[in-house]
């Protein structure tokens, strides 16, 4: 089968090797929307953080970063639902998500058709999610570990 990459996919790739960014590793999917995860680390607060851009012919991609890997389990989602619910309201580019498995995911929707897509404006996401995630991380963990203790 013939591996077809969506136009957003080949521009972030291009302007990684332009730009001599290497740090990310890309998952290409063989699936009917195109679909393209780039993985890779960022540093926030002496963590190292899981995160992947998500890239498709949709005009929906998204930054996704992990910030505890199933830490929300059983009750604790009942303790902390409000208190994610009003950072997702504080902070409306950024939504917290509690997958199946209990991981705490931090998710910013980056919207674009093909010939608008500006690999720039992700990678000056990513560098305002670190910014954010220095500035929150200590806060957002120390109230999820007070409510799992």
């Amino acid at each position: 089968m013939e591996n077809i990459i969506n136009a957003k996919t080949t521009k972030l790739k291009d302007f990684f090797a332009e730009n001599k960014i290497e740090c990310f590793q890309v998952e290409e999917r063989n699936d009917e929307n195109e679909t393209a995860v780039f993985h890779s680390l960022m540093q926030v607060k002496g963590q190292t953080l899981p995160f992947a851009i998500l890239l498709d012919k949709s005009v929906y991609g998204l930054l996704q970063v992990r910030l505890a890997p199933e830490i929300i389990k059983g009750d604790v989602l009942a303790k902390v639902a409000t208190y994610l619910n009003e950072m997702n309201n504080n902070y409306r580019v950024y939504k917290f998500v509690v997958t199946n498995e209990g991981d705490l995911l931090l998710n910013a929707c980056i919207v674009s058709k093909d010939d608008a897509f500006d690999p720039a404006l992700v990678n000056a996401i990513i560098a305002e999610t670190v910014k954010f995630l220095e500035a929150e991380y200590a806060s957002i963990m120390a109230k999820i570990w007070k409510e799992i203790e």
